[in-house]
């Protein structure tokens, strides 16, 4: 009898042994972390966080651990046809313009601002087909509606967009 009660004691004993043990989650604590943002490349670092993979391949290191829950690439196709694009709306520290066509092209980007005053001027050449995307700096312009007009030499493509400076 005593023997079956050691027995009966040591199996419940085991079976419980997830209660007790380690259990991993999403989250971290470290000693440090930082957060870095520009444009469309966020950076987010922290120190004393276990690499559970690291992957590397011409220079590049990518390292995979609890933070982060996954690495997504993507390929941006580039749209048939002539076309213009602003976003995003409102900004806050750049625009982007997205030009896209199937013939050479010359392209003038301006930002007028409610006055109707020219803030910024760009010229783009295109010497066969295209899909580009021109990044303006807008930090230093005052919070407010602009226009963004873009239009080609051979006035196939005149856009006007407005946006909000954040």
């Amino acid at each position: 009898m005593i023997k079956g009660t050691k027995v009966l004691i040591l199996l419940l004993l085991f079976s419980r042994t997830s209660g007790f043990s380690q259990q991993l989650s999403h989250m971290v604590l470290v000693p440090a972390a930082g957060l870095a943002a520009t444009g469309v490349i966020n950076l987010s670092q922290t120190i004393g966080e276990t690499a559970v993979e690291l992957i590397g391949n011409a220079g590049f290191a990518l390292t995979q651990g609890f933070q982060q829950p996954g690495i997504k690439i993507s390929i941006d196709i580039a749209p048939e046809g002539n076309g213009v694009d602003v976003y995003p709306n409102p900004a806050a520290d750049f625009i982007n313009v997205k030009l896209y066509g199937d013939v050479a092209r010359k392209f003038r980007i301006e930002i007028i601002n409610i006055t109707g005053m020219v803030v910024n001027s760009t010229t783009i050449d295109f010497s066969d087909k295209y899909y580009y995307i021109q990044q303006i700096e807008v930090t230093s312009l005052k919070f407010g509606f602009y226009f963004v007009r873009v239009t080609s030499d051979d006035r196939t493509i005149n856009r006007i967009f407005k946006i909000e400076k954040m």
